[in-house]
């Protein structure tokens, strides 16, 4: 054989040699190629599945707090309804907490300067006419400390005769059937 064979083969041989390197390096980058792609589907669905455990978790406590304050408002309006003196004295005295938290300006001290004084004078006169008008009434009625003493003592005493007559009652009984 000759050089110019030898050379030949020898080429022929590397050409096959380079293919084989060459398909085994597409199909080893192929088999990373669809890796890739698979671990980039698992993160999506992972990310995916995430997202939506997320987004249902945020549904579920904006429902719940949406229902808390439903029933909280639902609570507020029933307690109202039922007691609307104690609303009334509620939405007072938070006026007087919030008023009391404003300074006053100089304008409203000027205008408002004996206004005070005069509501405090006409709350006493308001208050002491009710009490003494309450007391007179009930005093006509006979409702005083000394009657209602007097109506105790004699439920009371009622009471205790009673539970007197009854236990004689149930020993004369007993007695009867025992004789």
């Amino acid at each position: 054989m000759s050089v110019k064979d030898q050379a030949k083969r020898a080429g022929e041989k590397a050409r096959a040699t380079a293919e084989k390197a060459k398909d085994k390096a597409s199909h080893a980058a192929s088999e990373a190629k669809a890796r890739a792609n698979q671990a980039a589907n698992e993160v999506r669905e992972g990310a995916s599945r995430a997202y939506e455990s997320s987004r249902a978790s945020a549904v579920r406590a904006y429902d719940r707090t949406r229902q808390g304050a439903s029933r909280g408002a639902q609570r507020t309006g029933e307690g109202i309804e039922n007691n609307p003196l104690v609303a009334l004295g509620g939405g007072l005295v938070l006026g007087l907490i919030l008023g009391a938290m404003i300074p006053r300006s100089r304008r409203e001290k000027d205008l408002l300067r004996g206004v005070g004084t005069t509501i405090n004078q006409r709350a006493h006169t308001a208050f002491d006419a009710a009490r003494e008008a309450g007391q007179r009434e009930l005093e006509q009625r006979g409702l005083t400390a000394d009657a209602a003493e007097n109506a105790v003592r004699d439920i009371a005493r009622g009471v205790g005769d009673a539970a007197r007559t009854s236990a004689e009652a149930g020993v004369k009984a007993v007695r009867h059937k025992d004789a």
